[in-house]
């Protein structure tokens, strides 16, 4: 059944070694990462060892002096043991990115699996609509999406995206629910510039699958304005408002907000500081405040030279009192880098948001990745 993953992935790497043709610039680069780590959890050791490849081709045929078109492609081929009760072990290799771009010098359109990603949130994104990149991650990995998208860029700096999904049926960035197969997704956004800053407006509908409720399908419609401002220090917000259109459930509408600020301070190389409060709101009616949750986040990040730099993330859970912390440490060269991590956070099974780490409790993490 994955025999054409592994024929995608000996093209990737033959193809380097094909002169280039026609004008058309190749390039092949590649990721190879390693990690161990370990975590306490109710006096339970998780040891987990891995490894992780993600092959990436590419190729640029240029058309005039402002256009061209180029073609992405890479796999994401991973082999790990996890130290359970029972040993666990686990490999997989799924196409990561496969996407024809046709570019002139304001206008662009993407076409196959890509990322899809957009919003001044960094730690707590109300606009995690279809990625799952998380701020504890030092690969920034997440799946992409099957689309079709048209940018366009105005000479005053204002853009619009349109975009139409389809065969994207597992749940995306904070969905709650999976889409419904074979039903197309569409979408846009457009951004303008507003007193030296920028002020946006998304909006996104979908076919929601309702068999894991053991209800009918129900259309969801999603709303949002986000914006992003540099006074004494950067300001921003995103707020959603969803509805979801089906009488089965308890809420039909869904407001997510989130308020940020981030500033850097003049000690030493420069102390870069983040601050966000992330508002979840469940009601009947779209003005109304039924059930609510809410998450604060904070990062730091300091630059101790030109190759090291310390990072620390931390959350906490209003609802739960819990809080969450991870510190990091990173050299990084051009051709690899390193990355030793300490964490505790804890498992809030009843806060399902930002919570993509596969693990819980306290331990610490080593990965070292390679760049070609």
């Amino acid at each position: 059944m994955r025999h054409w993953k592994e024929v995608i992935l000996i093209v990737l790497l033959s193809i380097p070694c094909l002169r280039s043709a026609y004008g058309v610039e190749q390039d092949f680069q590649g990721q190879f990462s390693l990690w161990m780590l370990t975590s306490y959890e109710d006096d339970t050791v998780h040891a987990n060892f891995g490894t992780r490849y993600i092959p990436q081709w590419t190729a640029t045929q240029g058309i005039g002096d402002d256009t061209f078109v180029d073609i992405e492609m890479s796999l994401n081929g991973f082999a790990a043991i996890d130290s359970e009760a029972e040993p666990v072990e686990d490999a997989d290799l799924d196409l990561y990115r496969a996407k024809l771009r046709f570019a002139t010098n304001q206008a662009e359109t993407q076409i196959g699996l890509q990322k899809l990603n957009f919003g001044p949130a960094q730690l707590l994104r109300s606009l995690q609509w279809f990625d799952k990149v998380d701020p504890h991650d030092p690969l920034q990995l997440t799946d992409g999406v099957y689309a079709l998208r048209c940018t366009y860029n105005f000479l005053n700096n204002a853009n619009l995206w349109l975009w139409g999904l389809y065969g994207n049926e597992d749940q995306k960035g904070l969905e709650l629910f999976a889409s419904s197969e074979g039903i197309p997704e569409f979408g846009g956004r457009v951004q303008y510039p507003l007193l030296d800053g920028e002020l946006a407006a998304t909006v996104h509908t979908r076919k929601v699958d309702g068999s894991g409720l053991r209800i009918p399908d129900f259309r969801e419609n999603r709303f949002a304005l986000d914006g992003r401002w540099e006074a004494i220090v950067g300001l921003w917000f995103e707020t959603v408002l969803q509805q979801q259109r089906s009488e089965e459930l308890p809420y039909t509408w869904r407001k997510l907000t989130t308020l940020g600020v981030d500033y850097t301070f003049g000690l030493g190389n420069g102390l870069y500081a983040v601050g966000e409060h992330f508002m979840n709101v469940s009601s009947e009616t779209p003005l109304g405040w039924d059930n609510d949750a809410h998450v604060s986040g904070a990062s730091l990040n300091y630059p101790i030279n030109f190759f090291d730099s310390v990072t620390a993330i931390g959350y906490y859970f209003w609802d739960q009192h819990e809080h969450s912390l991870y510190v990091t440490w990173q050299r990084a060269y051009d051709e690899y880098s390193l990355n030793v991590s300490l964490f505790d956070l804890p498992d809030i099974a009843t806060n399902s948001e930002f919570r993509h780490k596969p693990f819980y409790g306290y331990g610490w993490q080593i990965m070292v990745v390679f760049y070609h």
